[in-house]
C-alpha cells in the first residue's frame, strides 16, 4: 500500500481530504494491486487477449514491447484512450510517436501515458529505440519514467528499464518476448516495487489473413497468466480481434477499420465480477 496512518500523520490534511484520498487510493488499489498495474496497451493487443506483445504494427505497443518499434518504416502516431472497468477514475490516455533513422539501422519512439484522475495519478513518459540486428532477431530497449501524484500527500517517481526481443523461428512462426522493469524500481519512500513482468509469446501465421498467439506473462510478485487470441482480416480495410487470458479469466474483442493511412480501433474485455473496460485508439502512418 502506498499510504500509511504513519505517513499521513507526518503531513497535516484536514481529516475529511484526508479520507477522501483514503478512500480514493483503496478503491483504485481494489482493482489494480499496485502502483502502475496498468500499463498502456493498444486495442488490437487488447482485443486479442489482453496481450503485451504487439502484435501489428501499433506505436502504443512499444511500452510493453520495445523490439516491436523495429515494425515501423514510415513515421508513425499512435493515440489510445479509455476507462477500466468503466469507472471514470480508472480513465487513461496515450500518445506515442515512432520512426526509423539513419536509413533504417535505427528505430526510435517517444511517448506519455496518464492514468488515473486529479485525485491519483499515474505519468509514464517513455524512450524506446531498437536494431534490426539480423534478418531473425530484432532487439529493443525503453528506458521509462515514472510518476505517481496523490493530491494534497504528495509526488513520487522512479526510472525503469525494458527490454524486448523478436526472433523469427521460421516463415510462420515468431518468438516474441519482453522483461519489464528489469532494474527492479521502486516509488515513495517505502520503496514500493513497480511489478516487474516477463512476457514470452509464439505468433503463428497458419495463412496470409490469420494471426494465432499463445503469450505466458509471469510478474514476480503474482500467479502467471497465460493468454490465446487471434486476429483475422476480414476485408482489405476491416480486422477482428478475439482472446481469453486466465487468472483472472478475462474474455476480450475488438476490431481495426483502415482508410487510407489512418487505423480506427476499438476493444472491449469483460471481468468476472466489474463492469467491461474499453480502448478506443487511432493510428496514422506519415509517409
Amino acid at each position: 500500500m502506498l499510504l500509511s496512518v504513519r505517513d499521513l500523520k507526518a503531513i497535516k490534511i484536514p481529516l475529511q481530504k484526508a479520507a477522501i484520498i483514503f478512500i480514493s487510493v483503496v478503491s483504485i488499489s481494489a482493482h489494480l494491486f499496485s502502483a502502475f498495474e496498468h500499463y498502456p496497451s493498444n486495442p488490437v493487443a487488447v482485443g486479442s487477449g489482453l496481450l503485451f506483445i504487439n502484435v501489428q504494427a501499433n506505436a502504443i505497443g512499444i511500452f510493453a514491447d520495445p523490439a516491436s518499434v523495429t515494425s515501423f518504416q514510415v513515421r508513425s502516431i499512435g493515440i489510445v484512450s479509455g476507462r477500466r472497468f468503466g469507472l471514470k477514475r480508472l480513465q487513461h490516455h496515450s500518445a506515442v510517436l515512432a520512426q526509423p533513422y539513419l536509413n533504417k539501422k535505427l528505430y526510435f519512439a517517444t511517448g506519455a501515458s496518464f492514468f488515473g484522475d486529479k485525485l491519483y495519478s499515474e505519468t509514464i513518459w517513455g524512450m524506446v529505440m531498437g536494431k534490426r540486428v539480423s534478418e531473425k532477431l530484432n532487439i529493443g530497449i525503453g528506458l521509462m519514467y515514472y510518476d505517481l501524484q496523490i493530491k494534497n500527500y504528495g509526488q513520487a517517481s522512479s526510472w525503469g528499464l525494458n527490454l524486448g526481443w523478436r526472433i523469427k523461428l521460421d516463415k510462420s512462426l515468431q518468438w516474441l518476448g519482453s522483461w519489464r522493469n528489469l532494474n527492479s524500481p521502486a516509488v515513495g519512500v517505502s520503496k514500493d516495487e513497480i511489478p516487474q513482468i516477463i512476457v514470452s509469446a509464439l505468433v503463428f501465421n497458419p495463412i496470409q489473413y490469420a494471426t494465432v498467439v499463445i503469450e505466458w506473462e509471469q510478474d514476480t510478485l503474482y500467479e502467471s497468466r497465460l493468454k490465446m487470441g487471434g486476429q483475422f482480416k476480414l476485408l482489405p480495410w476491416a480486422t477482428i480481434h478475439a482472446g481469453h487470458a486466465s487468472s483472472p479469466g478475462q474474455t476480450t474483442a475488438g476490431f481495426e477499420i483502415l482508410f487510407k493511412h489512418i487505423k480506427i480501433n476499438y476493444a472491449v474485455s469483460t471481468h468476472s465480477y466489474l463492469d467491461l473496460s474499453h480502448w478506443f485508439g487511432v493510428g496514422f502512418s506519415l509517409h
